[in-house]
């Protein structure tokens, strides 16, 4: 499984970010311009100021426009656009001629308007192009701005902290944009990278089924024949051989169609299998808990069982084993101990599947776990806990 931030959620996220970042940036340096427009006019007082608080106010609902803006509603963006332009013309119109000879057009109370269209302008790259938007806004900004105070004769000058508000979003933005490209770029490989994991899983756990049905298969009924007399082969071994055939046409999607009637995948079963073997085997606790398993579980639970009480038959020199099933609100616990010869499971040879695929590989395939308690003369216990489903 990836563990990386996935791509569509980190564009949108960083693209939001941005937006709501520059969004509020440009509300803060309208909020600082009317402030300080309103301290002038208290002092100064001038007959058309009226004119300049609106003209703030419609930057603020461009930039409001922009903000809601959505992926099919372009013709927002373009209606704060052209409030925009007409509310920098207004203001600029009523405001540069009552700045003092020697003020440029980079004055302050210019700059702070001129900077909300700008950072404005990168909200757009929410949902459209951020670097289209801010170079839009920047044309709106400055423009106008500099058409009028070369028209009316007042001194113009480069407004440098508009440009480089822009300056610092195109950077931004761009530094996105590569990042994203660079991210594209290795998607293949993340997914290839993927895909090979997927593929080592199932190939691991097919490898466990495969060891597992060889084990409970072949193996079990080459020496069910090895050990009956030359001639025709008594009742109870073909059905046991036909079992184990049954098993072989049986897939992984469609082993709980017929556990029931060919594999005996439940506990009850690998019980009355084992019985049917000559071992003694009592059964205790919460019999009907194994229920609650899914086909699937109650399969493998059961045929793990089953090797588990085969192995007590075949190498622990005793007639009689005990079950004990215990649960809880998410998983169900059989333990199966007997009083035999015990052993040491490090010293088992590789070639003995039975513990290692028939029992281990099983139970770890449906998301359980198994655990072995045994030393030479003291007995086996093992304990095979599986999950509810």
């Amino acid at each position: 499984m990836s563990l990386v931030f996935p791509n569509a959620l980190a564009a949108k996220t960083t693209n939001l970010a941005l937006a709501r970042g520059s969004f509020w940036f440009g509300t803060v340096c309208l909020a600082a311009v009317f402030v300080s427009l309103a301290l002038i006019q208290a002092d100064r007082g001038t007959a058309r100021a009226w004119l300049v608080f609106v003209a703030i106010a419609m930057i603020a609902v461009s930039g409001i426009l922009v903000a809601v803006a959505g992926e099919h509603r372009a013709w927002l963006v373009i209606a704060a656009a052209g409030i925009a332009l007409v509310a920098i013309t207004v203001y600029a119109s009523v405001l540069l001629p009552n700045l003092r000879s020697f003020d440029s057009s980079d004055s302050i109370l210019l700059s702070l308007p001129k900077v909300a269209i700008v950072v404005f302008g990168a909200v757009v790259g929410r949902y459209y192009s951020g670097l289209v938007g801010v170079a839009f806004a920047l044309a709106i900004a400055e423009l106008p701005v500099a058409y009028l105070s070369i028209a009316s004769g007042h001194a113009y000058g480069v407004d440098v902290p508009v440009l480089a508000c822009a300056a610092l979003l195109f950077l931004i933005i761009g530094l996105l944009r590569v990042s994203r490209k660079r991210t594209r770029a290795s998607e293949p490989l993340i997914a290839l990278a993927e895909q090979q994991d997927r593929d080592a899983t199932e190939l691991a756990r097919a490898e466990h089924l495969s060891s597992a049905l060889v084990h409970d298969t072949i193996l079990n009924e080459l020496a069910v024949v090895a050990t009956v007399a030359p001639g025709t082969l008594p009742d109870r071994a073909r059905a046991q051989i036909a079992r184990s055939l049954a098993m072989r046409r049986v897939d992984d999607e469609h082993v709980g169609e017929v556990a029931a009637d060919v594999l005996g995948g439940d506990v009850a079963a690998a019980v009355e299998e084992a019985r049917a073997l000559g071992l003694d085997v009592s059964v205790a606790g919460e019999v009907a808990a194994v229920e609650s398993l899914d086909a699937r579980t109650s399969v493998a639970l059961g045929l793990a069982v089953l090797q588990c009480l085969t192995n007590v038959a075949a190498h622990a020199r005793t007639d009689s084993a005990e079950l004990t099933i215990v649960s809880t609100d998410d998983a169900v616990c059989v333990m199966v101990v007997d009083f035999g010869v015990g052993f040491v499971e490090a010293e088992l040879h590789s070639d003995r599947l039975g513990l290692r695929h028939s029992v281990r590989g099983r139970i770890a395939d449906v998301g359980g776990s198994v655990q072995v308690w045994s030393a030479p003369g003291a007995g086996t216990a093992v304990s095979l806990m599986v999950p509810r489903s």
